[in-house]
């Protein structure tokens, strides 16, 4: 199902009586979810992704604009009218029940037409178990499951009744690192076997990039950025963007252009053509697998020059750990590269890299957003 949020706004009174303003946690949120694909709505906490959420399923109502399933307006609609199959942080699962009755429990509630016999309840528990992969643990309580089986058993209580829509509340936060891996590949494999239109709330970039067919990026109640996870990452439209999504994050540093060149502190680093005011005050931004080391000793007419501070080997990658004057986030700058490549160019207290300019983003330092660029080739003009 394709759902659409038009121009939605979501304010809720100031919980001080004395100020009369309204605190805005969704601002003029527009856009489209496309049937069967799995959307990430990604931010910091407060950034009101889960107030979008809870608009989505009816918990909570616009102040303006109007929200679409498939082309109805279900604006006004209840959740439980909406067809909706809910996931939260706390599974919320009854604990003196087995698997097999949490699941069923939600059938238990149907009326008229709609109304299952227990042979039926059973039956359709017993296929979404399977789709989950929990069959084998119907007669078990939530006491005697790990923390990645409670968490199947919450979203097989939800596909349960065939909803229209699935929507996931942060449901990885309360596992560990490894599990939190796990889960969220199956939650795509179940995603991708049901065809379900999924809405998946998060602040882990990680989690939202590698599971998701889109993502939404929010930041203080706005979307920032719509886009595929790899061309988000690639085309980051402001600071925010690109500094939120990266893992290590992206390295940050005070730049300007002089005469076609851009410069990072004295280091001339890229040739470029731009419609950049010359006295313009800008952020380069750069990827951390988009600094190539080069050995010191031979000549770059183009390159970041800084001090190592350590190296750090991971098995198949390597973190050169440096220093730089320009930089903007923090003292030290981290540069990924094959372990393969630390060699004799890593053998001094200073180190110099070539940039991929596919990694390289610039800023203007005032509105923040990124501004176009064109790489030129010596001897171009």
């Amino acid at each position: 199902m394709k759902i659409e949020l038009k121009h939605v706004t979501k304010k809720f009174p100031n919980r001080n009586k004395k100020i009369k303003d309204f605190v805005v946690a969704a601002q003029d949120l527009n856009f489209e979810i496309p049937d069967g694909t799995l959307v990430s709505l990604l931010g910091p906490s407060g950034c009101g992704k889960s107030t979008a959420l809870n608009l989505i399923c009816g918990l909570e109502h616009p102040t303006e604009g109007s929200i679409l399933f498939d082309g109805e307006d279900v604006t006004e609609l209840p959740p439980e009218k909406r067809g909706i199959g809910m996931v939260f942080q706390s599974y919320a699962l009854y604990p003196h029940l087995n698997v097999r009755k949490n699941i069923m429990f939600p059938l238990q509630n149907l009326k008229g037409d709609q109304k299952l016999s227990k042979e039926e309840m059973i039956r359709k528990a017993e296929e979404v178990a399977r789709i989950v992969q929990i069959d084998e643990l119907m007669d078990r309580k939530p006491s005697e499951m790990s923390g990645g089986q409670q968490q199947r058993v919450a979203i097989a209580r939800a596909l349960v009744k065939k909803p229209r829509v699935l929507l996931l509340d942060e449901p990885l936060s309360n596992l560990d690192a490894r599990l939190r891996i796990h889960t969220r590949e199956e939650i795509r494999r179940i995603q991708q076997e049901t065809g379900i239109t999924t809405v998946f709330v998060t602040h882990d970039q990680e989690e939202a990039m590698s599971i998701s067919d889109i993502i939404v990026v929010m930041k203080d109640g706005v979307i920032h950025q719509i886009g595929k996870p790899q061309e988000v990452y690639d085309n980051p439209a402001n600071v925010f963007v690109a500094r939120f999504l990266g893992n290590p994050p992206i390295i940050m540093m005070g730049g300007e252009v002089k005469d076609g060149v851009l410069f990072v502190g004295n280091d001339p680093i890229l040739k470029i053509k731009t419609e950049l005011n010359m006295d313009q005050r800008l952020y380069v931004g750069i990827r951390p697998e988009g600094l190539i080391l080069v050995d010191e000793k031979e000549e770059h007419k183009y390159a970041l020059h800084a001090k190592l501070v350590r190296v750090e080997t991971m098995g198949r990658d390597t973190s050169i750990i440096a220093r730089h004057h320009a930089m903007c986030d923090s003292e030290d700058l981290r540069a990924i590269i094959s372990s393969d490549d630390v060699d004799a160019a890593v053998d001094s207290e200073n180190v110099d890299f070539v940039v991929n300019p596919k990694k390289l983003f610039i800023f203007d330092r005032g509105s923040m957003d990124r501004v176009a660029y064109e790489v030129v080739e010596d001897g171009e003009e």
